[in-house]
């Protein structure tokens, strides 16, 4: 057996707007990389900007059919962003608790977002025109219940609060996280939102989720590298900050096998 391969399959569950596109694939260098490993690895084809409950069905019904392939009763869940969220409704609400053995955010939001609160506070045209546009576009690319607005009410710092009370860890399952602190900006795209969510966040962030806000089950600090919120799913990133992020996957990978995941 391979150094890399888990115990349980591995799936990459992707948080808003990086959706599993047919010209562009979530994850694509970080799955190609696990694959040459011998990971049995699979990708979240849940919405790109479904609301949480949404995607956690939706999760759950793919995480059912991943079992059954692989004939097991487990999987390891990696999530980047709102994708920890929908993991984490999809085992407290959905019944899966005893089908995930190890739950790992990555830059997720599990303490709400300032950013959301604040943007759900526009003129009530300019958050109905970015909705409708973004919701569009999404189901022209095959999301299955679009909902932007959702997504925002389900991100702010107040629904989160009420989120947490709700959804509770299971005594069953590893969660650990991580998060993600930047001096500066490297890419052109995450400007203005790191510099946006640094002051309304008034902490570090990865450009869009602060550190605080990643906290979750056991802290594991930031990620080696500290990767943006777009580089730590290989989304950016020159060859060099691709192959560190890719390699900080396959030490995850590593780590859970040791566990016994």
């Amino acid at each position: 057996m391979n150094i890399y391969t888990t115990k349980y399959p591995v799936i990459l569950v992707h948080g808003i707007i990086a959706k599993d596109f047919s010209f562009y694939h979530a994850f694509r260098k970080i799955r190609e990389k696990l694959a040459s490993n011998h990971v049995h690895v699979y990708i979240g084809n849940h919405d790109g900007i479904g609301s949480i409950e949404n995607n956690a069905r939706q999760l759950k019904t793919q995480i059912l059919e991943i079992l059954k392939t692989e004939n097991t009763d487990k999987i390891n869940i990696i999530a980047h962003s709102k994708g920890g969220l929908d993991s984490r409704y999809m085992i407290s609400k959905l019944d899966m608790e005893k089908h995930v053995a190890s739950l790992t955010t990555l830059s997720t939001p599990h303490h709400g977002s300032k950013l959301a609160s604040h943007l759900l506070e526009l003129p009530n045209f300019i958050v109905k025109i970015l909705c409708f546009w973004s919701n569009l576009f999404y189901k022209i690319m095959d999301d299955k219940n679009p909902d932007l607005l959702q997504v925002g009410k389900d991100l702010s710092y107040e629904s989160m609060i009420n989120f947490n009370r709700e959804i509770v860890n299971s005594k069953e399952i590893f969660y650990q996280s991580y998060s993600s602190s930047l001096r500066k900006s490297r890419q052109f795209l995450m400007f203005i939102p790191y510099h946006l969510t640094k002051f309304i966040e008034s902490e570090d962030t990865d450009g869009l989720v602060s550190v605080s806000s990643s906290v979750w089950g056991d802290y594991k600090g930031n990620t080696s590298g500290n990767f943006d919120h777009a580089e730590i799913i290989a989304f950016f990133g020159n060859k060099k900050r691709i192959e560190q992020v890719t390699e900080f996957y396959l030490k995850l990978v590593l780590e859970l096998k040791e566990l016994g995941f």
